[in-house]
């Protein structure tokens, strides 16, 4: 489902805020001056990624009915047995 809504780049950006975090609770704990700076980059990397995961819910294609139809990855093939969960 992440690689059909194209999301691994914000799974990979959430991955890298999580680390980035870790590195700032070990560099706190011996006291390194700039370690800060890394809990702020864990924070701003953090909701880079939750608004990417939001971006397929936002910028849904609504059809004349009403129906919101959220933009896929074309490459990506998708299982019958899949496409029946979906429906």
């Amino acid at each position: 489902m992440i690689k059909l809504l194209k999301l691994q780049k914000a799974v990979f950006v959430i991955v890298v805020g999580i680390l980035s975090f870790i590195a700032y609770k070990i560099l706190d704990a011996y006291e390194v001056k700039g370690s800060i700076y890394f809990e702020m980059l864990a924070g701003v990397l953090l909701i880079i990624g939750a608004l990417w995961f939001l971006y397929p819910i936002l910028f849904a294609k609504k059809d004349s009915e009403g129906n919101v139809e959220i933009i896929t990855d074309p490459t990506v093939e998708v299982k019958e047995e899949d496409e029946e969960k979906f429906s």
